[in-house]
């Protein structure tokens, strides 16, 4: 083969290999988009969940109770400065009465404040003024990017600190669900204020990982290996955090904060198992429950009364 032409193979080799990087970078973009960015998030193609777990969810008479809630309960929208000095908003719903019991209710992923509203509407009935913030990326924030709890965990005790500061003696709970949950749970893993009293998480994953993990192939029906890996440094360029550090499990070790581990044994999107690995990691007093036959989300509308009275038996512990 002549020099020149070697050259030119050469040369369009490289060309090419260019081109599918680039090729490569677009696609991965696109993705982090799609899961992370405001955009994704906010108008999904597709959900997480089956369309009988959304069917289940829509039909609930806790989640209707809970949308008549959210439109009749006195409610206030507040914007709050976090440690990074960008405005965060949520939703308050506070009650009459002087009361220093709160619960900050933490939503799931491409969920909003209206979807844990059956959530705030027992608290509120509880004789609790109710926090609901909107989480990084979803409809309320003025976030790009959603971290899947990993850097939402910093506004919520940003959120926790602003409670303290316009009530006389909070005391508070931090609850989550999904998403919200796992969020909850790495707030644990903080120096946290003791006016947090406990925490109750409801379906969380272990970590942002293992979650995309578990979830992408049957999503995308492609291996775990290498597709996380490679998103995951795709996220780290893009988004600038670490899916592998976002670990609710390396922070509920260091938990000394009160924790509740709810979850459904049939849950189809966060495997029961990783509830159980949760609470054996869990390095604070902690306490737990499996709801039967329960899908991802559904055990508060299976099981209400089950579900409540766990929940508030766990609080009494911790609050006065």
């Amino acid at each position: 083969m002549k020099t020149k032409t070697k050259i030119k193979l050469g040369a369009a080799a490289i060309i090419g290999g260019a081109v599918a990087g680039l090729a490569l970078n677009k696609a991965l973009d696109s993705l982090v988009n799609t899961h992370l960015g405001k955009s994704g998030i906010q108008n999904p193609k597709t959900s997480v969940m089956s369309k009988k777990n959304q069917d289940d969810v829509a039909s609930s008479p806790e989640v209707i109770l809970g949308q008549l809630f959210s439109v009749t309960a006195p409610q206030i929208t507040v914007t709050v400065p976090n440690r990074e000095g960008r405005y965060m908003n949520a939703l308050l719903y506070r009650r009459e009465n002087e009361s220093s019991k709160y619960a900050i209710v933490v939503h799931g992923y491409r969920a909003g404040v209206k979807a844990v509203s059956y959530i705030a509407r027992r608290y509120y009935d509880a004789g609790y003024n109710v926090l609901v913030p909107h989480l990084r990326a979803h409809k309320g924030s003025d976030y790009d990017f959603c971290t899947m709890g990993w850097l939402e965990r910093l506004d919520i005790i940003d959120w926790a600190n602003y409670i303290d500061s316009i009530a006389t003696d909070a005391q508070i709970v931090l609850h989550g669900v999904s998403m919200g949950a796992a969020t909850v749970m790495m707030c644990a893993g903080e120096s946290l204020p003791p006016y947090i009293k406990c925490i109750i998480e409801d379906c969380g994953y272990t970590s942002v990982f293992d979650a995309y993990s578990y979830k992408i192939p049957k999503m995308m029906r492609i291996p775990a290996f290498p597709s996380v890996n490679i998103f995951r440094r795709a996220i780290m360029k893009r988004v600038g955090f670490d899916i592998k550090e976002a670990s609710a499990l390396n922070q509920v070790i260091r938990s000394r904060t009160p924790i509740l581990f709810l979850h459904g044994s049939a849950d189809s999107v966060v495997p029961v198992s990783m509830a159980y690995e949760l609470y054996d990691a869990a390095g604070c007093e902690k306490d737990m429950m499996i709801f039967k036959n329960a899908d991802h989300i559904m055990s508060p509308l299976l099981y209400p009364d089950a579900y409540w009275g766990k929940v508030f038996e766990f609080i009494g512990k911790y609050s006065n």
